[in-house]
């Protein structure tokens, strides 16, 4: 059996010609638990405990006790230590193990106070016990590093996703110690000792950073995170660091862990939890001491240099987002090591925003919104409405279900809900990147603590479990590492749970972008491409195909012609596909896809356009349409223009007052064949037929036409006299002429859903073929606007106008083509392997849409092909946006 022994460095001990010397400790048989104990701190931990900077004050107080060195350091060490019990430090059950404070004192532990971290026994003690033969492990929630660092040492390829860059500098830093020869750590810690002695007089000898102070303000503003002599040494402090990367870039960088570990405690602020501003009496007792924080962080630094092993090997960064850890890992890991951000309101992101600013991270306020935005949603400052509306579907987690439930008129803060809310959805589409790059039979293990809001518990982990399994995994093991308490007392709990990916479930994909336009399978899409037929001849008529598709006139609507080529590009004929348009207005797709003897699946958020869709490809019973056309007859008899509240219509006004639209006969019934639509809702294809030939005779410029003279697409103010124009009898020839057309379709095997696309999708919305879309153009007419009266019409109030078109994807997408995330994640889900998505869209000189979609889409869909068609030559009719777009873009997509 080896002896024990502890190596304690010290910067005044004679050193050896490697540089690495230090006096050796030996622990007699019959000390393992002491040894145990502290055998993973660090040297400076250890001349900390025992009051020794200086080895040569050590060697005359030996010499004065009549012992040697190492017998009188190691009894000093083990009184300062005061060890009560023998246990080993490697058991993941042991609390401390759990939490950052579990490693304190190991050499590069202490670099950055990462609150959130673990030890590297606790890593260590679940790669033995769950993945002991592993030979590739990521850790897609890095922190400061450990399950990379403890991985690497043992050997194992280590992988790890981040996003914070303070955290990746930390990683980055911690790596480049251990793989740098003893010789040069050694040289380097002289360097660091040095500094720690004059850094003052290189302070006073250095110029404020003025860029850096200009950050400040703009990031801050009037905030004062320091004393006014501290932060002139902050801006010093980053004057000093520029100048050694120049002179020695690896000097520099450790440096910069110095100082980066000293912010805080050098300033006004604390960190418990949350950062924040120290109080009167905290100040007193600890005043900040930059300087004194700076040099004891630099001979920390430097003492580690000595004590930290050396590797080889060092880790590779995947990606900073989890979310796309399946785009960039190429091969299988073995396990996963991780702890997720909790669900405690923690703004992971303002906790180190004054090192973010140190590191030129952070130069705005907006900058460290977007930093936000970026990371999994975990705490309130974290949600927007964006990620609120573009959450994954979370509707595997009964539990989850139960909890939003419960939040309902029960929560302090409105924001909480959203917060869950987006926490899991965002953390469904991690676990499921889980699921594409394990192995099967592959570990998961993640530390998690549950958490509480209010009256409402949140068992974060039981939650993920739920998820976790849906995603293909099962759960092999659930320890409770420890036990916490909320704020009011509840009692809450730490567990590390373990997973295995089902040995029969296949990776689902790998995304790498590719060009595989020459497949067979895309002959189709070849021939469109190379011909653009739909701008040849009859095609390129705005009226070209089935008489249905003039069911109603509505402003956006795509070009049938396209709309029939893109199937037929895509999907041979007859063939009985599921096709989906998740953005389809009135349904001109889904519609083309059913003519060729298709299933047409329809998504849309104005109840306009989803009932002219609806009527276009659902069943339609001729029997009940002349039903509900008796019924609305006789309600309409009962119209009287003296009952109609034109005030309250006349709230409704874009280009003129409602009521100036139509004779007050007219509008009587109009406002009753509203009311009548109230209680017979379009929800199937017979009544929804009827419900669009009242909306397409509600205004125009035609006979048919309801209105005064105006415009047939958008309702500009009317001109010309008032006419009695009574419903029933223009209704009922529109409705005539469009069963006429119906009587010779193909089957009728379509659905219209009522459906924000950015929301979860309906169950049954599954196995697709292909999504087929055009959604709207960028700085697009506003659909709200240019389709007020229809949807007036189809319900909508005054109030409705300003709070609804909040909704709508033509207004989200000018904040932000994020909101498109949920539409592509989905997709992913929902199309057959090998299945295309294909989206037609306007570029302008405003907005490259194709650019940004596809930089979204990456995350989760294999890019096959985009080319651009010049419509500069069109007429302008039917386009989404009149006076910008002068092409039009194809981007195709497709499920690996």
């Amino acid at each position: 059996m080896s002896p024990l022994t502890k190596t304690v460095y010290f910067p005044d001990y004679p050193k050896s010609a490697s540089g690495r010397s230090g006096l050796t400790v030996p622990f007699p048989e019959g000390c393992n638990g002491a040894f145990n104990r502290v055998a993973n701190l660090s040297s400076y931990s250890i001349r900390n405990l025992t009051g020794y900077d200086s080895f040569a004050r050590l060697e005359i107080d030996a010499q004065a006790a009549n012992t040697s060195t190492a017998t009188f350091l190691r009894e000093k060490l083990l009184n300062s230590v005061k060890l009560v019990r023998e246990f080993d430090d490697r058991d993941y059950r042991a609390p401390l193990q759990a939490t950052f404070q579990g490693g304190k004192g190991s050499p590069l532990h202490d670099w950055y106070p990462y609150l959130e971290g673990y030890s590297p026994d606790f890593v260590n003690a679940i790669i033995d016990k769950y993945a002991p033969a592993a030979e590739r492990i990521l850790d897609p929630f890095c922190g400061s590093g450990t399950t990379a660092i403890t991985s690497a040492l043992r050997g194992i390829a280590a992988y790890y996703s981040e996003v914070n860059p303070v955290c990746r500098f930390i990683i980055t830093s911690k790596f480049a110690a251990l793989r740098l020869p003893y010789a040069e750590r050694a040289r380097i810690a002289r360097e660091l000792e040095s500094l720690a002695e004059t850094i003052e007089r290189g302070l006073r000898s250095s110029l404020e950073d003025d860029q850096l102070r200009t950050a400040f303000r703009c990031a801050f503003g009037d905030s004062e995170f320091f004393d006014a002599k501290s932060f002139s040494n902050v801006l010093r402090l980053r004057t000093i660091a520029d100048q050694l990367a120049i002179e020695d870039a690896a000097l520099a960088q450790f440096f910069v862990v110095a100082v980066l570990r000293s912010l805080v405690q050098g300033s006004l602020l604390v960190r418990r939890g949350d950062l924040r501003f120290k109080t009167a009496t905290e100040l007193k007792r600890n005043p900040p001491r930059l300087l004194h924080e700076v040099c004891a962080s630099l001979r920390l630094v430097a003492s580690d240099l000595h004590d930290a092993p050396h590797c080889e090997r060092a880790a590779d960064l995947v990606c900073n987002d989890a979310r796309a850890l399946a785009m960039h890992i190429r091969e299988p890991v073995d396990a996963i090591v991780t702890s997720p951000p909790y669900l405690n309101g923690t703004n992971y992101f303002r906790n180190t925003k004054i090192e973010l600013w140190f590191l030129r991270q952070l130069a705005s306020k907006e900058g460290l919104r977007a930093l936000r935005d970026a990371a999994i949603t975990s705490g309130i400052n974290d949600v927007t409405g964006k990620k609120a509306n573009g959450s994954f579907n979370v509707a595997p987690s009964a539990t989850l279900v139960k909890v939003l439930a419960a939040f309902s008129g029960n929560v302090y803060d409105p924001r909480i809900p959203l917060m869950v809310r987006s926490y899991f959805g965002e953390m469904l589409g991690v676990l499921k990147n889980f699921h594409d790059v394990l192995r099967p039979n592959g570990i998961a293990a993640i530390d998690l603590g549950d958490s509480c809001y209010g009256s409402v518990w949140v068992p974060t982990d039981q939650i993920l479990s739920e998820l976790m399994t849906a995603c293909g995994f099962v759960q092999v093991d659930r320890i409770v590492l420890r036990e916490r308490q909320s704020r009011d007392g509840r009692k809450l709990g730490q567990t590390l749970q373990i997973f295995k990916k089902k040995e029969h479930l296949p990776t689902d994909r790998k995304v790498v972008r590719s060009n595989t336009v020459n497949s067979p399978a895309l002959k189709g899409w070849k021939q469109f491409r190379s011909n653009l037929l739909h701008q040849q001849g009859a095609m390129a008529s705005r009226n070209w195909g089935d008489p249905l598709h003039s069911l109603c006139s509505y402003q956006g609507k795509l070009k049938p012609s396209i709309a029939h080529r893109l199937v037929e590009a895509l999907i041979p004929t007859g063939t009985g596909a599921r096709i989906l348009d998740p953005f389809a207005g009135v349904g001109t797709i889904p519609f083309e896809a059913q003519l060729k003897g298709h299933t047409g699946l329809a998504f849309d958020i104005s109840p306009a356009a989803i009932a002219i869709c609806r009527a276009k490809i659902e069943p339609i019973i001729p029997s009940k349409v002349s039903s509900i056309l008796r019924k609305l007859a006789v309600s309409l008899d009962h119209a009287d223009a003296t009952d109609v509240n034109r005030e309250q219509l006349d709230k409704i006004r874009f280009n003129g007052p409602l009521s100036e639209y139509f004779h007050p006969k007219t509008l009587a019934q109009i406002v009753a064949a509203r009311s009548f639509f109230k209680e017979h809702a379009p929800n199937d294809g017979s009544t929804a037929l009827v419900f669009a030939a009242m909306l397409h005779i509600l205004h125009g410029n035609r006979p048919y036409a309801l209105s005064r003279r105006s415009h047939p697409i958008t309702p500009f103010a009317p001109t010309g006299p008032r006419e009695y124009r009574p419903v029933m009898e223009r209704l009922r020839t529109k409705v005539e002429k469009s069963l006429l057309s119906i009587a010779q379709e193909r089957s009728r095997s379509g659905r219209a859903y009522f459906q924000d696309a950015t929301q979860p999708w309906p169950s049954d919305v599954a196995n697709l073929d292909a999504i087929i879309t055009s959604p709207p153009f960028f700085d697009s007419t506003r659909f709200h606007t240019a389709n007020w009266m229809r949807l007036w019409f189809a319900g909508w109030e005054a109030a409705d106008f300003k709070e609804k078109p909040t909704l709508f994807v033509d207004e989200r997408q000018k904040q932000t083509f994020d909101v498109y995330r949920a539409v592509f994640q989905q997709s992913c889900e929902r199309l057959k392997p090998g299945g295309f998505f294909l989206i037609h869209l306007g570029k302008s000189r405003k907005c490259d849409m194709a650019a940004a979609l596809e930089n979204v889409a990456a995350s989760y869909l294999e890019h096959v092909d985009l080319f651009t068609e010049s419509v500069e030559h069109c007429e302008s009719h039917g386009l989404r946006d009149k006076g910008t777009v002068t092409h039009h873009q194809y981007l195709l997509l497709r499920r690996p």
